[in-house]
């Protein structure tokens, strides 16, 4: 994920909790977070204010901070201890809201999903990036363990030459499947792909 991924993803987090979203605000964070933490490089000063701001608003959010006993106050240099706590906060909130789902909600679910992936496709064939985008922003929501729709999004980003969104799809794809080798060799294939 480059940089300006990371800010993007930041500010969504915010976003996210602004709205009182914390659970998908955490999730965006956390893969900030990561990324950020994966290198070696410094952290530009508006994102370490993004960050702060966010972690701030987590802050507010009594009964994570009350039932969990941890703070998410950042200080520069340890997003690694932040991340920590944000991971612990948010596996708290998916373990309460972890439901068994029914074959009919399941099947909803999985329409929703499909007729996103569809306009996916539609929209990079006719070259609208930020439609096709918008679309896989939608398409998350119904995502649960459909491992295969990194993989399946990172093919059509780069049918369409969009080769570092398709980068970061194969990416996500082999971190949701490890094993998987088939995913781990196309990861490598394409991250050897030059942008054009």
């Amino acid at each position: 994920m480059d940089i300006n991924q990371i800010r993007t993803q930041i500010a969504a987090a915010k976003a996210n909790v602004l709205k009182g979203d914390i659970t998908n605000s955490l999730k965006r964070f956390i893969y900030a977070l990561h990324a950020l933490t994966q290198g070696n490089a410094a952290i530009p000063t508006d994102i370490k204010s993004l960050i702060r701001d966010t972690a701030t608003e987590y802050n507010s959010f009594k009964q994570i901070k009350d039932d969990l006993g941890i703070s998410f106050n950042y200080v520069a240099g340890e997003e690694k201890k932040l991340l920590v706590a944000c991971m612990k906060a948010y596996e708290h909130l998916t373990k309460e809201h972890v439901e068994e789902e029914n074959y009919e909600d399941a099947l909803k679910r999985k329409k929703n999903l499909d007729a996103h992936l569809i306009a996916v496709k539609d929209f990079l064939s006719r070259n609208f990036l930020e439609q096709a985008d918008a679309e896989v922003e939608k398409a998350m929501k119904f995502y649960r363990d459909e491992h295969k729709i990194f993989a399946y999004l990172g093919e059509l980003y780069l049918q369409n030459n969009y080769i570092t969104r398709a980068k970061s799809f194969f990416k996500k794809a082999t971190e949701a499947e490890p094993n998987n080798q088939d995913v781990a060799k196309r990861f490598i294939e394409v991250n050897k792909m030059q942008p054009k």
